[in-house]
């Protein structure tokens, strides 16, 4: 009998998942904005909804790269990090936290 309940629980999961996923739209593209010289793995991104700018940690380049998303371009690398894989903004008061890991270390910039 427990065993049916799983089963029975499993398949009601799935079809409530299934559901909703056709019930929501699908992601679209919206812009596309070119990284030129940025090199290796991206880890985290922040975001800066105010200011409509997008913060990635591009801990392959060992910088954090600060987009401008109304304009759809790039407005600077922060660089001079050592793997740069969290990144953090606080809106209320501009600054800009990001995080290591090798040795962990945070470091963090007003924008």
């Amino acid at each position: 009998m427990k065993k049916f309940l799983n089963i029975l629980m499993i398949g009601l999961t799935a079809l409530a998942v299934r559901a909703q996923a056709e019930e929501s739209a699908p992601l679209r593209l919206v812009q596309t904005i070119p990284l030129t010289n940025v090199e290796g793995r991206i880890d985290h991104m922040a975001m800066d909804l105010k200011g409509q700018r997008l913060f990635v940690a591009a801990l392959g380049n060992n910088t954090v790269e600060v987009l401008d998303l109304r304009a759809g371009n790039r407005i600077r690398s922060i660089t001079g990090l050592h793997e740069p894989q969290g990144v953090g903004f606080t809106g209320h008061s501009g600054e800009l936290r990001f995080f290591g890991h090798r040795p962990f270390c945070s470091r963090g910039v007003h924008l």
